[in-house]
């Protein structure tokens, strides 16, 4: 009876480790999921804020390089004058903004891959229970053996 008993601990040990190691697969899978997901909505959001962004400075860029045109009475002026700011701030962050904008985007990116959520009960955590339960009824019956 000892080996029936030792072997029925075995098989449930296995069965509960291979439990364990599916609700992980499971879990590691939504995890990705989600966080895929998220990257792919902040990444959307930027492009559709970006590209309305660039289009809204380009026509502001225009009417103003328009509007320095006709205070200068001169019909490309303005063009250069606005092109000359722009010269002036790619130089700027080219020399000065690296590090800040890779800091940002890399504290942007790693936020969205962070799995801080409080009601994120998972697989994983329900397989991590079953385990401890296993081993705790192991240790009750060795003991009682």
């Amino acid at each position: 009876m000892p080996f029936k008993e030792l072997t029925d601990n075995i098989n449930s040990t296995s069965d509960k480790a291979q439990e364990y190691l599916e609700n992980t697969a499971e879990y590691l899978k939504l995890r990705l999921f989600k966080s895929s997901m998220k990257f792919a909505t902040s990444l959307i959001n930027m492009l559709l804020l970006g590209s309305i962004g660039i289009l809204l400075f380009m026509f502001l860029s225009v009417g103003l390089a328009l509007y320095l045109n006709t205070l200068l009475d001169s019909a490309s002026a303005g063009f250069f004058i606005i092109a000359g700011i722009y010269l002036l701030g790619f130089i700027l962050i080219a020399i000065f903004g690296k590090n800040f904008i890779t800091r940002r985007i890399l504290s942007k990116f790693s936020e969205l891959l962070e799995d801080n959520d409080d009601e994120d009960f998972s697989a994983k955590d329900v397989a991590k229970e079953n385990m401890k339960e296993v081993m705790m009824e192991k240790v009750i019956e060795e003991k009682t053996i």
